[in-house]
Parts: C-alpha cells; sequence; structure tokens
C-alpha cells in the first residue's frame, strides 16, 4: 500500500515539492551508508523526504540519523542477495535507488553481488510497486569489456532492464569528493613515497563530483525520467598522468612522477591484490587501460539540469587535510 506523507516545513533543492505542500516521498536507499549514499541520504533528509537505509550493518549508519532537515531516516536489515530483507525494504517506497556493488579478485563474489543482486534488488522493487527506480553502473560498463568489473557491471545493467525496463540507469567516471577512494590514495602514496607511480599515463578521466552524482540520482527518482542512461562525468578530461601531477598540486607536495609500463603494473598487481585491502588488482590494471569518459549518446549531467563541478573547487580542501564543516558535524 502507498504511503503519503505531508509536511509544512521548508526544504531545499530538488525537495521544494515538498516545501511548497506536496507529498513526501518514501525512497528506499540500497547501500545508502557508502560514499555517495552518505551525500545523497543528506540531500533527501534536507528535501523533506523519508528515507529507508538498507545496509547490511543498520548500526554502523546511525549517524545519517543525525543530518539536518525535515526529512527523516529509517534503518533496515538488508542485503541485495536476500529477496526476504529487500522486500521490507521496498515495502511502501515511492522510489528506490541501488548503489550496492563491489570491485573485488573474487570474480564469483563480485557476479553475485553485482549481477545477482542488482538484478533481485530491481525485481523484488518492480513487484513491491517501486515508481522510481535508479542502478548505479558505472562509465564502461559493458557485456563485452575487457575487465571482469566492467563486464559484471554491463551484466548488471541488462539483468535490471529486464526485470524493471523504466529503471535508470546512472553511470559515474571516477568520483572525488572528501573520503573518496581515488585522489586520497594516490596522496596517500605521494606523502609516503619520494615517488608517485602514474599507471596507464595516457588513459583519460573525466572525475565527477560525489555531490552531482548523488544530485543527479535524486533528479532520476523525479517522475517523467523512467527509463534513462546518464552518464555522470565532471568539466574537466584528463590523462592519468595529468591527473597524478594534478594531486601532487592540490596536496602541496613535490615528488617525481614516474610511468609504469604495463607488464611492470601488472606484475605488482599479482603481487599486491592476494594482501588485506587489494591496493591494486589485475582487473583494475586491465580497466584504467580503458578511457573512462562520458561518452556520446547517452544523457549527461546537464541533461539533469546540473552543472558539473570542478576538481579545483572541491579537491584541495581535502587532500591538504582539511575536513569540510558539515562532514566534520556529521561524524560528531
Amino acid at each position: 500500500m502507498r504511503r503519503n506523507f505531508s509536511v509544512d516545513g521548508t526544504g531545499g533543492g530538488a525537495g521544494n515539492d515538498v516545501a511548497n505542500g506536496g507529498r513526501r516521498r518514501v525512497v528506499a536507499v540500497l547501500g545508502g551508508g557508502g560514499f555517495v549514499g552518505r551525500n545523497l541520504v543528506g540531500r533527501l533528509v534536507a528535501s523533506g523526504h523519508v528515507v529507508r537505509v538498507g545496509s547490511r550493518n543498520p548500526d554502523a549508519d546511525q549517524a545519517l540519523a543525525r543530518f539536518p532537515g525535515d526529512g527523516r531516516v529509517e534503518f533496515i536489515r538488508a542485503s541485495v542477495n536476500d529477496a526476504e530483507s529487500l522486500e521490507r525494504l521496498f515495502n511502501g517506497a515511492d522510489a528506490g535507488i541501488n548503489l550496492v556493488s563491489i570491485m573485488s579478485p573474487d570474480v564469483q563474489a563480485m557476479h553475485r553481488v553485482n549481477v545477482e543482486g542488482a538484478r533481485l534488488a530491481a525485481l523484488v522493487a518492480r513487484r513491491e510497486g517501486v515508481e522510481q527506480y535508479v542502478h548505479m553502473s558505472a562509465i564502461g560498463a559493458s557485456v563485452k569489456s575487457p575487465g571482469n568489473y566492467g563486464r559484471s557491471k554491463g551484466l548488471a545493467e541488462k539483468g535490471v532492464r529486464e526485470v524493471f525496463p523504466e529503471a535508470a540507469l546512472l553511470r559515474p567516471s571516477v568520483i572525488f569528493g572528501p573520503e573518496d577512494s581515488f585522489f586520497n590514495m594516490f596522496a596517500l602514496i605521494a606523502k609516503l613515497s619520494p615517488v608517485l607511480p602514474v599507471f596507464a599515463a595516457g588513459t583519460h578521466f573525466q572525475p565527477v563530483y560525489v555531490g552531482d552524482v548523488a544530485q543527479a540520482a535524486i533528479a532520476l527518482v523525479e517522475p517523467g525520467r523512467e527509463g534513462m542512461t546518464v552518464e555522470a562525468g565532471g568539466p574537466d578530461v584528463l590523462t592519468m598522468k595529468e591527473l597524478m601531477a594534478f594531486v601532487l598540486e592540490a596536496s602541496g607536495r613535490r615528488r617525481l612522477l614516474v610511468s609504469v609500463p604495463g607488464w611492470v603494473a601488472k606484475l605488482e598487481a599479482e603481487i599486491l591484490e592476494p594482501l588485506p585491502g587489494h591496493l591494486l588488482t589485475r582487473d583494475q590494471v586491465v580497466m584504467m587501460g580503458q578511457d573512462n569518459v562520458v561518452q556520446p549518446g547517452p544523457d549527461n549531467l546537464k541533461s539533469l539540469g546540473i552543472t558539473p563541478t570542478a576538481m579545483r573547487s572541491v579537491v584541495p580542501g581535502y587532500l591538504k587535510g582539511s575536513i569540510c564543516e558539515s562532514w566534520r558535524r556529521f561524524r560528531k
């Protein structure tokens, strides 16, 4: 049964419909405690919506309830591979967003989460009457991708659209923002090492701000945007070598950039892949050899009325050790 709510408070951004006497929507976010999820949940709460966060460990996500706004957060223990928990998550929800995926050297585990889990989540959401649904994919997702991760994301898209044809697909490039796993990792290497290795120096990337990705997901659960495929990239297209030079500039460090040949990268991946944390895997080396930029054809951020945020306006603030005030309040 669809549940209707109304609020008298004020919201912002995408939630102005709520502030103006519209209906408070129930948005189920699977994987809401992650990097993108935290930003997304915060914006939805600020807009006045009921956000139902599904995760395997709700106790670890309780800080999400402290986001300011007229909305509220509900927590449900859920897994992309457990139909019963997904039914609890999506029952009565107006919209659903699945952010869950993994990049792992364990191909079977990756298939179980990225492919089977994605299809099951979309199937249950459709069965429970969810009207708008967004599946988080990635630029480079293709059943013909040379990398296991890219193939898993391509198969996921295929499976989601088979069971939920109206689902929207959101394909971001490398995502940046405080606590990202891209710029922060290379900044840490630069802090500890006199040289900064550059893998796939000529590969092009189009990093996109986490806030823009979150805003795109919110836009895609608005009625009328069903079935869209959106590729999300920032305003800057840079080679990997240019990105590493930017990391050094943004973090205020002087280091020697050393291009690493492909065969050396593969050898390092074979050594590092079995270690805890999987700092570098063979599949990552393969994927880094493919350009990761917005392609002509699919819609993009501008199609949703979003102006992409430049790296220079965000990245130096956290690579030099400062933490944005909103994040500091959130972590307290």
